[in-house]
């Protein structure tokens, strides 16, 4: 009976990958965008010639380029199942190699896969960790080849199995020794029946393990226990959902959350203002955040950040746009974001800087998943999106003292008195802050002049109240 359950092991570590796979697919996706999003990946020499000057290179390496794949729909859950089922039949064949028990060995194998699950539910986790971990485990497997032969034979292995796993997977050389601990601990016991001579070179091997450990470079990160982040999750699903312009999922997504967050309220209100909806929406949801009052100054986070850039770019400040995203930049990896690369070349795209778009369009050429849209988008034919925010950039260089939103907004109405958008946010802050003098002068000053007596709801009413005064 033992011997008919044992066939079904592997089907047991499949079972558990596409439980993990479930929950990451439908519970957990945007998680994947962050971390595409959060690098570049090139595909030129010069790029892939850096990687060469880190510890474990190898890793990082696989890493990287597997999670520039992240971009494209459902391929983020099924690469991380493929590299958990990966990992987890590598650790049940070198454990089985290693003459462990087979249901200890399935035990062990479930347990580095729910602890790697568990690193991968930090958005800052780095999949070059992951493979370091299963970069040692398979320069393990080649190890076993010469499992079986003499003592001299596999000390020259582990020496030079060993240097080369430190040198390729950094960390990963502490899987690599624990694995050829206990294999020796096992080929001892089953050649020798000296347990008490297993027992002493285990210790003499936990110590080495040890002091190995406190030495090992452990970039790029070994990973730390985490939860699921739902709040998070949640707004890297409206952020992704707005970036893909997907507008009418991420209304019906705020609208269903009991008690949407600022940066739900956030997005939700541009996504309304551009559809020229502001003015009637405004408190629809709550609270109300429509990102005018936000100072990026040195404590401001990399969500204000990038929700401050977003609405420049969409009100038509380029300059502006171009600075949040470089900010952005700040906070990813290596300095490297490829949104917001592909943000710098937008901006100078709608700008009109042909050659600073063309230093960021070069870059996006030499990537897997921009580089059609790179192609796409050169100077003289811009996409309908790039083209309609053309008309709303401000043409005239200007002098900023401060980043004061209404100073910024009263700009871009001066540049485009017909940016619709523009007027509206700043109308409707006035409205926000209890400016009602201020809001009536902006009435008469941009309002009236392009598009006469107020005829939505709230600025008529507003209007009339301050003037019957």
């Amino acid at each position: 009976m033992n011997a008919k359950l044992q066939r079904f092991i592997p089907f047991i570590i499949v079972l558990v990958t596409i439980q993990i796979w479930a929950f990451f697919q439908f519970y957990y996706q945007y998680s994947f965008y962050y971390k595409e999003q959060n690098q570049l990946f090139l595909l030129s020499a010069d790029y892939l010639s850096t990687y060469f000057d880190k510890p474990a290179w190898a890793a990082c390496l696989a890493g990287d380029y597997i999670t520039q794949f992240f971009y494209y729909m459902y391929a983020g859950s099924a690469i991380l199942a493929v590299l958990m089922l990966l990992l987890g039949l590598t650790t049940f064949a070198s454990l089985r190699l290693s003459r462990v028990n087979r249901w200890a060995a399935l035990a062990i194998s479930v347990c580095l896969m729910v602890v790697e699950t568990s690193f991968n539910l930090n958005h800052d986790f780095r999949l070059s960790s992951m493979m370091c971990v299963q970069g040692g485990i398979l320069v393990f497997l080649i190890h076993g080849l010469v499992i079986n032969r003499s003592v001299s034979f596999r000390i020259v292995s582990m020496a030079v199995l060993g240097i080369t796993c430190l040198w390729m997977f950094s960390f990963g050389v502490v899987a690599f020794i624990a694995l050829v601990t206990i294999s020796d601990i096992m080929l001892s016991i089953r050649k020798a029946g000296n347990r008490c001579h297993s027992v002493i070179q285990a210790f003499i091997f936990i110590i080495a393990g040890i002091v190995l450990v406190c030495l090992t470079d452990t970039y790029p990160g070994v990973g730390s226990f985490s939860r699921p982040r739902q709040d998070l999750e949640d707004y890297l699903e409206i952020e992704n959902l707005y970036n893909f312009g997907r507008y009418d999922e991420l209304v019906e997504k705020v609208k269903s959350m009991q008690k949407p967050t600022e940066e739900a309220s956030f997005y939700y209100y541009l996504v309304m203002a551009k559809r020229g909806e502001l003015p009637n929406t405004l408190r629809s949801v709550n609270p109300v955040n429509l990102g005018t009052l936000y100072q990026i100054g040195p404590k401001s986070t990399n969500i204000e950040i990038k929700m401050v850039g977003e609405l420049y770019f969409a009100l038509g400040d380029m300059t502006l746009a171009e600075r949040e995203a470089l900010l952005s930049c700040v906070f990813s990896h290596n300095n490297r974001n490829v949104r917001m690369i592909k943000r710098l070349a937008e901006a100078n795209l709608v700008a009109g800087d042909h050659p600073a778009a063309m230093k960021y369009l070069r870059l996006l050429d030499k990537t897997i998943a921009y580089r059609k849209w790179a192609t796409a988008n050169r100077p003289g034919r811009l996409n309908p999106k790039l083209a309609d925010l053309k008309q709303f950039a401000i043409k005239d260089d200007t002098i900023r003292i401060g980043t004061n939103c209404r100073d910024i907004l009263e700009n871009l109405l001066k540049s485009n008195p017909r940016n619709r958008m523009a007027l509206d946010y700043l109308l409707c802050t006035d409205f926000l802050v209890g400016a009602r003098d201020m809001f009536i002068n902006d009435i008469n000053k941009y309002y009236i002049p392009q598009y006469g007596q107020p005829t939505e709801p709230m600025y008529r009413e507003l209007y009339k109240m301050k003037s019957e005064e």
